[in-house]
């Protein structure tokens, strides 16, 4: 197996244990995975993996079609949700123009439309809309999960919520995790509103932020980034309310 775009075990498919891993490309913190050799392993503080396969491509000298070119920078757009998350650096942004020059798209309109399908949540369930981008994290031996939903409206996301919320119980059941948070982000606004549920969710968050609820939600604003502002603020706080 070569694992991209993450490389902790709980993130990994079914059946890691017993596998062969031979590569693993990420952007991602390094997490708990162990591997029974030496194994290529790349990892880079970018805003998006299909930066470093970009620069892959780049190093190797091979040709790209126009299709892979479409969906790697498609993806560098989704993660950096349009070069206004705080982890997009430089590189991530020559590569996106770079590969939308290869692809025939303009980067402005593929981004605002590709939000917009994405954002299309009345014919999904609540599965869809939860699961669609959601890793589960692991700290001081506990279990929690991480979902984001982006939308360019308030109106999209207040739909969500109301999808989402009496949904996140069976979350909890269904991934065996103690807590779990899910980002419903307003990429206009570059505001997240936080809704969780589990044991201690809540008061793991009024530490980490020093923020009460309001209307079942944590109004987190400038915060965009599951990686990047979410994940470390929490895994401190986690840190500090287990000891």
């Amino acid at each position: 197996m070569i694992l991209v775009d993450h490389n902790e075990k709980t993130q990994a498919a079914d059946g890691i244990d017993g596998a062969d891993i031979l590569e693993i490309i990420d952007h991602h913190r390094i997490g708990s995975l162990e591997t029974i050799s030496p194994v290529f392993f790349r990892n880079q503080p970018v805003g998006c993996t299909a930066t470093i396969i970009y620069q892959m491509f780049q190093e190797q000298g091979v040709e790209m079609p126009e299709k892979i070119a479409g969906l790697l920078c498609s993806a560098i757009l989704s993660d950096t949700l349009m070069y206004r998350s705080p982890t997009c650096t430089p590189m991530d942004q020559i590569a996106a123009e770079a590969l939308a020059q290869k692809a025939g798209i303009r980067t402005e309109d593929h981004a605002r439309a590709m939000f917009q399908a994405g954002s299309d949540f009345g014919s999904k369930t609540p599965a869809e809309i939860c699961y669609q981008d959601f890793k589960v994290f692991s700290q001081n031996d506990i279990n929690f999960g991480v979902g984001q939903i982006s939308a360019m409206t308030q109106e999209e996301l207040d739909q969500v919520k109301e999808i989402l919320l009496p949904y996140l119980e069976e979350v909890l059941k269904e991934k065996k995790i103690s807590m779990v948070f899910v980002m419903l982000t307003n990429i206009i606004d570059e505001t997240t509103y936080l809704i969780c549920d589990g044991e201690n969710a809540d008061a793991l968050m009024e530490q980490a932020y020093g923020t009460q609820k309001e209307n079942d939600v944590y109004v987190l604003e400038r915060v965009v980034s599951r990686k990047k502002q979410l994940i470390p603020v929490l895994t401190t706080a986690l840190q500090e309310f287990s000891a």
